[in-house]
């Protein structure tokens, strides 16, 4: 019993003094150079952990500890590594990026080869390196499927303890399924902490970013030069307003606040793509002649109202029972509300200079009250629960199923 907790503990320690006497060995590559991280890369222990002292593995159940333990000698395949030639190419590589095909198709050979050379330098982003290579294998993404390597390399990548617990039982669970049965292993499927919540929110937002981008220049492909330098110029203010009203209207309180403030920025924009779509196909309301004055008369008594609320609140909890419980404090200010009203007064000038250039028949005050309308609707998300005015205004943090890969 005592033996078979020594045994890998052991191996462990054989492994890294022989990774020590190689390191010393005259004939070994420069440090720095392509076949030095090559070489580094074949080393089997490379832990981003220390078993030792790490407290997120100390704090994982003992099971997950000793499958951990014993993985994290497992060889790594030679064919698998990048040649010296290919990783001078790839000095530079993102891993994440490749394996998500953020600007394009995802490359899993090259972010396979890129993932071992950010993992022979220490490479720490939550999502790289090792968290790559453990989706790559679990999936068998341009290699052959490997759970076993799969499970050192999620060891590896770590995280808060029950993520570690999650990612290993998931990995568990998928080499107890047939082969046809198996869903596609994400390392994002099992993070439980407000931080890693962020960055998965961050991968997924940076994958839309892309899509969206490419979405706007077919939708703007037919423009002039003179509109679209006044679409960029209504980019550059709708990306200030955008940044501001998530960071001022948007409660940031709690670990997860990276992932509220990155949400809120992609509804924003995703509403801005659905607006130029609105306006190219020409279906904006008919406004009447006084329709301005009355949206200037509403926008103004409601920011009056919600400036006046003794608190302000957002993303109300829509599962607390009663449904309606406010939420007093938070990071919401009077404050930032104003300054967001300068922002926005800005953002509504641009909207009214590119639509004179783009749909010079489209009346001034049909624009006007159209964007006041969405602001608005902001503002009245900002009203305590259950009062008159008020609306529910979540948009929940969800990965698309694309990004499960």
């Amino acid at each position: 019993m005592i033996a078979s907790k020594i045994r890998p503990i052991f191996a462990l320690f054989l492994s890294f003094v022989g990774t020590l006497a190689c390191a010393t060995t005259p004939s070994s590559p420069q440090k720095g150079s392509p076949a030095w991280f090559v070489a580094r890369a074949a080393n089997p222990w490379l832990p981003r952990y220390d078993p030792q002292t790490d407290w997120n593995f100390l704090h994982a159940s003992k099971r997950v500890q000793q499958t951990c333990l014993r993985s994290a000698t497992l060889p790594i395949p030679p064919a698998d590594l990048p040649s010296a030639a290919q990783a001078a190419r790839l000095m530079s590589c993102n891993s994440e990026a490749l394996y998500y095909g953020f600007a394009g198709k995802p490359n899993y050979v090259r972010a396979r080869k890129c993932a071992y050379l950010e993992r022979a330098a220490g490479n720490r982003f939550p999502v790289a390196s090792s968290a790559i290579l453990s989706m790559i294998y679990a999936n068998g993404l341009g290699v052959k499927r490997n759970l076993p390597l799969a499970t050192k390399f999620a060891c590896e990548a770590g995280g808060a303890p029950a993520e570690i617990n999650g990612r290993i039982h998931h990995l568990t669970l998928l080499a107890a399924m047939r082969l046809r049965t198996r869903p596609r292993f994400g390392f994002c499927d099992d993070i439980t902490s407000g931080y890693m919540e962020g960055i998965c929110t961050g991968i997924a937002a940076t994958y839309r970013d892309a899509q969206r981008d490419k979405a706007i220049a077919h939708v703007t492909s037919s423009y002039t030069p003179t509109q679209r330098a006044a679409l960029s110029a209504l980019q550059s203010d709708a990306a200030n307003y955008f940044d501001a009203h998530a960071r001022n209207e948007v409660d940031l309180s709690g670990t997860a606040r990276v992932a509220f403030w990155i949400e809120d920025i992609e509804h924003s924009w995703n509403m801005f793509l659905r607006d130029l779509r609105v306006l190219e196909a020409d279906k904006l309301p008919t406004e009447s002649h006084n329709a301005t004055r009355r949206a200037d008369a509403r926008l103004e008594a409601i920011l009056h109202r919600v400036l006046s609320e003794p608190s302000l609140r957002q993303r109300p909890p829509a599962r607390f029972p009663p449904p309606g419980i406010p939420v007093a404090g938070g990071t919401i200010s009077r404050q930032g509300i104003r300054a967001d009203q300068r922002l926005w007064l800005s953002y509504r000038e641009a909207w009214l200079h590119f639509v004179a250039l783009r749909k010079p028949a489209v009346p001034r005050k049909t624009v006007e009250v159209w964007i006041t309308n969405q602001r608005i609707h902001n503002l009245r998300c900002l009203l305590p629960f259950r009062t008159q005015g008020a609306r529910s205004c979540t948009r929940p943090t969800l990965l698309p199923s694309n990004m499960r890969q």
